[in-house]
């Protein structure tokens, strides 16, 4: 594979849209792109610095961080964040019993473009957020565990926590789930007796 096939790849782009975005024929770009010719060093670099701006564009930030990078208040994002004009994730770390939000240089990039100072013909942006931790988790964890016929490791491979020593504080008040993990209790809670079954073959531990 040609440096400039693996830089394309990495943006995610065809022969004709690198070509585009290089300023080159696109019957030019193929010769390079194939290794039918070699790549002129000006124009794989233009290339590199692209994918690296890619890459650097998808790695997740806190929102102050984010912020930094865009150069507005955090308020602002965090606006947008609640409304859903900015695209956000939630960390399995919660910040005073808060989930903490993620977001990326791409998403508010595009949250500028679209919505930054536009103040009127805004759809209204979905907006979820998981669900809160209520007050004896602990007890109702136990009851899963029973009802599912599983260990604490078990649960703990199902939600993608640590171990099961995560679990047992969990269960024995030390420690308090986030949100996000949560809200994937939740969802074992939600599937059918049939679909728990064979996510817990998965891991290989149903007990009898």
């Amino acid at each position: 594979m040609t440096e400039l096939r693996f830089c394309r790849r990495q943006l995610g782009l065809s022969q004709g849209e690198l070509a585009g975005v290089l300023s080159v024929p696109r019957n030019t770009l193929r010769m390079w792109d194939s290794g039918l010719r070699p790549t002129p060093s000006a124009v794989l670099d233009k290339a590199k610095a692209a994918a690296a701006e890619a890459i650097r564009d998808q790695q997740p930030l806190t929102l102050p961080a984010l912020a930094t990078q865009l150069n507005v208040h955090v308020r602002t994002l965090q606006a947008a964040a609640r409304t859903g004009r900015l695209e956000v994730q939630y960390s399995e770390r919660s910040v005073f019993g808060r989930p903490l939000r993620l977001s990326t240089l791409a998403g508010g990039k595009a949250f500028l473009r679209t919505y930054y100072k536009r103040y009127s013909g805004q759809a209204a942006g979905p907006f979820e957020v998981p669900a809160g931790v209520p007050h004896g988790c602990g007890r109702h964890l136990r009851k899963l565990r029973r009802r599912l016929k599983i260990s604490q490791n078990d649960l703990a491979e199902l939600i993608g926590a640590a171990n099961k020593a995560v679990v047992y504080q969990w269960e024995s008040g030390k420690r308090t789930p986030s949100p996000v993990f949560w809200e994937r209790v939740l969802t074992l809670t939600r599937v059918r007796p049939s679909q728990r079954h064979a996510r817990s073959a998965k891991i290989g531990r149903v007990r009898p």
